[in-house]
């Protein structure tokens, strides 16, 4: 087994590990032990399990760029199926990152690269995936894209959390796959949507 195979090997039962028992409660020891390595050899590639979990998380940010490229140079599939596609891939990892909560509290600055990382990438992306659904038509046009755009990343931001989680009865990915519904089919039905569209203002009573 090559150097890269092994580190990878590492990288994989790692996070296995992470996700199923919390990164605080896995030992450097124990992740030797459950991948049947020696320590010696699992200090070879980290010095550390904080320099694991960086490295760990570098590498799954970098497939997750590349998994939405992917997604975005298909020709097989319209843009709609590009854009639904793209969002439900984010919900699935934002699904998994929430299981490495622990992170927060025990690697803050870890937990800060993360952070900045899907503020300053992954944003990005729904930004401009938004961008081309305003230009191409399937979004309305009546309506400020900016606004739009804010209120979808800041709800994702505020809500799919470990914090916000903690307090509601559902998933990261159930979470994501809600304020996506909310945001793109609205909670009106259409009975209540002809309704609200064609309401008039009542007049305000008159002081006596």
């Amino acid at each position: 087994m090559t150097d890269i195979e092994a580190k990878a090997k590492i990288l994989k039962g790692a996070e296995e590990m992470f996700m199923q028992h919390g990164y605080s409660k896995v030992t450097m020891e124990e992740i030797a032990a459950g991948l049947g390595i020696s320590k010696k050899t699992l200090y070879k590639f980290f010095p550390n399990k904080k320099e694991l979990l960086r490295e760990l998380m570098t590498e799954r940010q970098c497939e997750f760029m590349e998994h939405i490229e992917e997604i975005w140079k298909r020709e097989d599939i319209d843009f709609v199926g590009k854009f639904r596609s793209t969002l439900d891939f984010v919900g699935e990892r934002s699904s998994k990152m929430n299981k490495f909560q622990d992170i927060q509290r025990i690697a803050p600055e870890i937990w800060k690269e993360i952070h900045d990382f899907k503020k300053e990438k992954i944003f990005e992306k729904v930004r401009r995936l938004f961008e081309a659904g305003f230009e191409t038509g399937i979004f309305r046009n009546d309506i400020d894209r900016d606004i739009v755009i804010l209120v979808y990343t800041n709800a994702v931001e505020s809500i799919v959390n470990p914090e916000v989680l903690s307090e509601l009865p559902c998933t990261a990915g159930q979470a994501f796959e809600a304020i996506s519904k909310i945001i793109f089919e609205g909670i009106l039905t259409e009975e209540g949507r002809s309704k609200y569209i064609f309401h008039k203002p009542v007049a305000a009573p008159s002081g006596n």
